[in-house]
């Protein structure tokens, strides 16, 4: 299977895992050493930080990861772009983050943790139809609410055939 980092992966209906249950997650590694991504969806509780806060997946992690869609905050670079109009920030970003001019508006997702699997485990789980993968992008990503992205990724219910 070729890379799908940089890929949407929509959690289907029959994903009924707690971590992953009505999940987007943005694929940023995909190889044969397995996956590594952010749920896109799910916005954390977190206090004191000026900024929301999303839980990218069950695996913890310190710090935090950031998500954005200013090409100009960056040197352009493929290490840079995950996705069309989606980009990783670094310290840079992050203090753009804490300290925006008060005209600008924010494209930003912070994320703590993340997901992972082990290889080849990410593709069993798509075989076995857990997971719908579609293109993923920064106007999906950030013009989207969370609360309704999985709504609007998830394919439909196929019905099942009547065996009268």
């Amino acid at each position: 299977m070729s890379s799908l980092a940089g890929s949407f992966l929509v959690a289907r209906h029959v994903l009924k895992d707690k971590h992953f249950f009505q999940s987007v997650v943005l694929l940023l590694k995909h190889n044969s050493e397995g996956a590594f991504g952010l749920v896109v969806n799910r916005q954390a509780k977190a206090d004191g930080i000026p900024f929301p806060v999303f839980s990218g997946g069950p695996c913890p992690m310190t710090g935090f990861i950031m998500l954005h869609g200013h090409a100009d905050w960056l040197e352009p670079s493929e290490e840079n772009e995950v996705a069309p109009g989606i980009y990783l920030g670094d310290k840079s970003c992050m203090d753009r983050v804490t300290d925006p001019s008060p005209d600008e508006v924010l494209r930003v997702r912070v994320f703590s943790g993340y997901a992972g699997w082990a290889p080849a485990q990410l593709e069993g789980e798509i075989a076995a139809g857990a997971w719908s993968v579609t293109a993923a992008s920064g106007p999906i990503l950030f013009d989207t609410p969370a609360e309704d992205l999985w709504d609007s990724l998830v394919p439909p219910r196929i019905p099942r055939p009547s065996v009268n």
